[in-house]
């Protein structure tokens, strides 16, 4: 044993496995070098599976934020219109309101008017102020008037208010007055 490791060959054959030895390491080399390449492109392999979870991880996280950010949006644009409708709620009610006051006040001046009206015949019978009692009538009949003329506008006014929808009464009169003026 020690002369065949120290190379002395007693055997022809062992010599010829010495050579076969020789030969079949380049062979073996081409081998390791394989199975490295193989291992380099497995592990490249994994390398980019990973890349691809991750990315595919990061895309659904996106996505999820996407998704609440666009609920947050629909929330506030819910909310807008509920305050926008609340609004119109309330300027419909403050409109209803005015119109009622209005109308109140132009019943109490028309009651207040036809009072006046009925006491000045009354007082127009005296006989020296027969005459007097007559101009009054006069001035009080073309005050009624002009008085019944304005409440009939209030009423069509308040007619055509209703009617269009959300303009304001004053817009409306403005728009009127400047369309027969």
């Amino acid at each position: 044993m020690r002369a065949a490791s120290l190379g002395l060959d007693e055997n022809p054959a062992d010599a010829a496995r010495r050579g076969a030895k020789k030969e079949t390491s380049p062979t073996k080399d081409v081998g390791w070098k394989l199975r490295e390449a193989l291992k380099q492109q497995l592990a490249i392999i994994h390398e980019r599976v990973e890349a691809k979870k991750l990315a595919k991880l990061a895309l659904a996280e996106v996505r999820e934020l996407l998704a609440k950010e666009e609920e947050e949006k629909e929330l506030e644009l819910g909310r807008k219109e509920i305050t926008a409708r609340v609004k119109e709620r309330v300027a419909t009610r403050l409109k209803e309101e005015e119109e009622k006051m209005e109308k109140e006040e132009m019943e109490k001046a028309l009651e207040k008017l036809r009072k006046e009206k009925a006491k000045q015949p009354d007082e127009g019978k005296e006989d020296g102020k027969e005459k007097e009692g007559e101009k009054k009538s006069k001035k009080g009949g073309e005050k009624e008037e002009k008085f019944e003329k304005k409440v009939e506008e209030g009423k069509k006014v308040q007619e055509e208010d209703k009617g269009r929808g959300k303009e304001s009464a004053k817009e409306k009169r403005k728009k009127s007055d400047r369309s027969g003026k």
